[in-house]
């Protein structure tokens, strides 16, 4: 899975583990700063933990961005229930077209394993990214992370578009 401007998509290994927390821990930390209070974010880092990726008892597409040997993102969609679960970028390749492509990518993989409507809960620094990119409000909601913690979000979703349900034209 190539992208533009160096970056290259490819599916997670489980040596990646370590980096899909790694850069998960990096962008809460810096990117919900000022949004949520500071024992939010404390707390939902704390909680994360390398083991809890690519966890074999729950198959989903995960997907890293690279650019050049570094990992800089990536992705996470449960296409049997039709949920984007994960989606961050490393805090200095934000705006970068890193997210975007993981997205578009991760949606493919929905879009051609017949899910029909796409959801997440968007963090509350994430919904406008994900507006920009066809997702609708539906409700606030909140995630609890202890019965003390729970954290605000934004439940949307996304139908397929219809040019998705075209059939590819066979290979000649």
């Amino acid at each position: 899975m190539g992208a533009a401007g160096g970056l290259h998509l490819r599916p997670a290994r489980e040596s990646d583990r370590r980096t899909l927390w790694r850069i998960h821990t990096q962008a809460v930390e810096a990117l919900c700063q000022g949004v949520y209070a500071p024992h939010e974010v404390a707390t939902w880092v704390r909680l994360l933990r390398p083991e809890g990726y690519l966890r074999p008892e729950k198959p989903r597409t995960v997907l890293v961005a690279e650019r050049g040997r570094r990992i800089i993102g990536f992705g996470q969609v449960d296409t049997r229930a039709g949920e984007l679960e994960a989606l961050y970028v490393v805090p200095d390749e934000v705006g970068q077209g890193v997210g975007s492509t993981l997205l578009a990518a991760l949606e493919s993989a929905a879009w051609h394993a017949g899910v029909p409507l796409l959801g997440l809960d968007a963090s509350l620094n994430a919904e406008a990214f994900y507006r920009r990119h066809g997702y609708v409000w539906m409700h606030a909601a909140r995630r609890p992370l202890t019965p003390e913690v729970q954290l605000a979000c934004v439940r949307m979703q996304k139908r397929r578009p219809a040019a998705a349900l075209r059939e590819e034209p066979a290979p000649r």
